[in-house]
């Protein structure tokens, strides 16, 4: 495996890995800081693929399905349809996997289809949330045999689905990417658009066991932020909640359901999040209003291994009309050029001047065991990542990794754990992108080549049964059932 162009582990969406994160990921820097081997044998070399897409092991096939690409609506390699007869909506990114009917698993796929782009989902705008807006979710049922039996569209009219989360009751929170509103831009609210009819920047949530669009909710209380992923405390029913920014906070979400109703966390289900709940923000006791970024070396720098207590502030408003406004301070002639800053009524503005931590473009929350780790893109001084630990019920924060220059992995975004306790990530990089498989000792393999282009996958996650990994690329958006000898990896 050729590792000199790798960056570190900025990991991506949610997942139920964190147990193989702890594991794996420990492992494998740890196996880097001693100097011992990175690569394992995984299951062989690829074996190039004679129709371009996919290069898998010897031993290894694939199905690829429900295909699309942005603005390409004449194409015919990427113009399928789903069974209503809309053409598939392009850029497919997270995706979570569930036990549907007779051996079918179910997928609900996020599209992060932007303003302008096309073909939209639900194009004949039958129950969007917003009419203006093309992004939202596709639901796919792939039958034991991984063929495709039926796909529909599943919530129509948001803006940029990017990554969510699973839910112990069966359902898919998709989160968008976005924080755009009706209006005009002005000086006071850079987000401002005529593009969209509806405030943007909410989590919605998709049954799995629904077999057409399901109503639009946005889950108001939960906030209107840049939203990455989402993962749900069994235990409380507590949603953690990341933010993709620079000096984005980790939310957590509290129901009411469960707070004020006293319904167990294990009788929650679809539609009990948007009834109400409280907002919260992480801050470190000891430290109120850190920035945990590390951007700059010194006293002050979080080393990994201490544990830090933590507590929660309220968000006051988590529904902000500004979340970007221009900078008053600069002067430049032509307005549009003026530099942006967050507004003081932004969500991530509330909770720090509250106290709560800052961190580096958290992108995955995974939980597993009340234990959550967060995976931040650029944290450290050299922005090139960070794995935290956060012990929900000991309530105690810990940096696990910051390794800097131990370059391993080119920009690891979605990731999954496998049956065999593997990890299994999706690279977004710089150039040719991978699977890429961490084992439980820290060494890396190459499971699959992206054949066809140099963008990202996305999406990686196994069937119930752990017979069939799925994943994407995102464009032109290709869906992929992979199956083969998974018993035969070697280290």
């Amino acid at each position: 495996m050729k590792l000199s162009r790798r960056r570190f582990l900025g990991l991506g969406a949610a997942t139920t890995a964190s147990l193989a994160i702890s594991q794996s990921v420990e492992a494998l820097f740890a196996r880097a800081a001693r100097g011992g081997p990175l690569s394992a044998a995984g299951y062989g070399p690829l074996v190039a693929d004679p129709k371009g897409l996919l290069d898998l092991p010897a031993g290894f096939q694939y199905r690829v399905f429900s295909t699309a690409r942005v603005d390409a609506e004449n194409d015919p390699r990427f113009t399928q349809r789903l069974t209503n007869g809309e053409l598939v909506p392009p850029l497919h990114d997270g995706m979570g996997a569930f036990r549907g009917p007779a051996g079918v698993t179910v997928l609900v796929r996020n599209h992060e289809v932007d303003l302008k782009q096309k073909p939209m989902l639900d194009p004949s705008r039958r129950r969007p949330y917003d009419p203006l807006a093309g992004g939202g979710t596709t639901t796919l049922w792939v039958d034991a045999d991984r063929k495709l039996v039926r796909a529909f569209p599943s919530v129509s009219g948001t803006v940029r689905n990017c990554a969510g989360g699973v839910t112990p009751w069966g359902s898919w929170l998709t989160c968008e990417e976005a924080v755009c509103m009706p209006g005009e831009a002005s000086a006071t609210n850079r987000d401002a658009t005529p593009l969209v009819s509806k405030r943007h920047g909410y989590v919605f949530e998709v049954d799995s066991r629904s077999e057409g669009l399901v109503d639009p909710v946005p889950i108001v209380p939960m906030g209107r932020f840049r939203h990455e992923a989402a993962a749900v405390d069994p235990a409380t029913g507590f949603v953690y909640l990341s933010e993709d920014r620079s000096d984005g906070l980790l939310y957590r979400y509290r129901p009411d359901v469960v707070m004020k109703q006293g319904r167990a966390a294990a009788r929650l289900g679809v539609g009990d999040l948007a009834k109400g709940g409280t907002l919260e923000a992480l801050r470190i006791v000891e430290r109120p209003a850190a920035r945990t970024q590390n951007y700059a070396a010194g006293p002050d720098a979080f080393v990994p291994g201490r544990r830090w207590r933590v507590d929660w502030v309220a968000i006051p408003n988590p529904d902000p009309d500004v979340d970007m406004e221009t900078d008053p301070t600069d002067t430049a002639a032509d307005p549009s050029a003026r530099r942006e800053r967050v507004a003081a009524s932004a969500t991530r503005a509330q909770g720090f001047a509250r106290g709560a931590a800052q961190f580096a473009r958290t992108e995955g929350v995974t939980m597993k065991h009340r234990v959550l780790h967060l995976c931040c893109t650029d944290g450290g001084p050299k922005r090139l990542g960070q794995v935290w630990r956060l012990d929900v019920a000991s309530q105690e924060l810990s940096l696990l990794v910051e390794p800097n220059d131990q370059a391993v992995l080119d920009g690891p975004d979605n990731l999954t754990p496998a049956p065999n306790g593997d990890l299994i990530v999706c690279e977004d990089g710089i150039d040719v992108d991978f699977l890429v498989g961490i084992t439980p000792r820290g060494r890396l393999y190459h499971l699959a080549r992206n054949a066809y282009n140099d963008i990202e996958f996305a999406g990686a996650c196994f069937a119930p049964d752990g017979r069939t990994l799925f994943v994407n690329i995102q464009d032109p958006g290709m869906t992929f059932a992979i199956w083969g000898p998974w018993a035969r990896r070697r280290d």
